[in-house]
């Protein structure tokens, strides 16, 4: 099943992309410089890029995937959606928590454990990941493809064919047609046996 994308969901896709990729590859950056000075740093950096990704991606998708979302998505559909944008923030504040607490202990003087900020780079993956499967499915189909569900003009200015009750002319012939009378017959005086 390919999976048409308009500009908007491109962009959010891109940027939120982008966002989580950052702190994924500062914190496998920090996981490196673990015992220098920079480390902490590029912890605190990483985890802001994380939950700057979660919380554009969340703010985009409408009111945590609990609202119904503008779009008119399958419950099946929806049901992803959710699961997956709750997965997200749990990864993510899972992933947060590493990072900050890696940079907390090296700012103290102390070594991390070797993976932790490592960790945290590959939650912060997952989180976006998820993030970004749930704004796509719960996003709904394209403009166009609404447009033709509307029975919006296409580009070549054409209308589509009608989805739902068709409005317009009589299907059944009326009862002119079929010589009967427009008007319901007037009432009729009444006869002579009339009290």
């Amino acid at each position: 099943m390919a999976i048409k994308m308009d500009k908007t969901a491109i962009i959010v896709s891109a940027v939120v992309g982008c966002l989580g990729l950052l702190g994924a590859i500062l914190g496998f950056a920090a996981e490196g410089a673990n015992y220098s000075y920079p480390s902490p740093g590029l912890g605190i950096s990483a985890a802001i890029f994380v939950i700057a990704a979660q919380i554009i991606v969340t703010a985009v998708s409408g009111c945590f995937c609990c609202c119904k979302s503008r779009a008119i998505v399958s419950e099946t559909k929806r049901i992803v959606g959710i699961c997956c944008a709750v997965g997200s923030w749990i990864l993510a504040v899972i992933a947060f928590v590493l990072l900050v607490e890696g940079a907390g202990v090296n700012i103290r003087g102390y070594y991390v454990k070797p993976g932790i900020y490592a960790g945290g780079g590959v939650l912060a993956l997952a989180a976006t990941a998820l993030g970004i499967t749930s704004f796509i499915v719960l996003r709904g189909p394209p403009a166009e493809a609404a447009a033709v569900a509307t029975g919006a003009p296409n580009k070549a200015g054409e209308q589509p064919p009608t989805v739902g009750i068709p409005m317009g002319q009589p299907q059944f012939p009326t009862a002119a047609a079929a010589g009967a009378p427009n008007k319901p017959s007037e009432p009729q005086p009444p006869t002579g046996d009339a009290v």
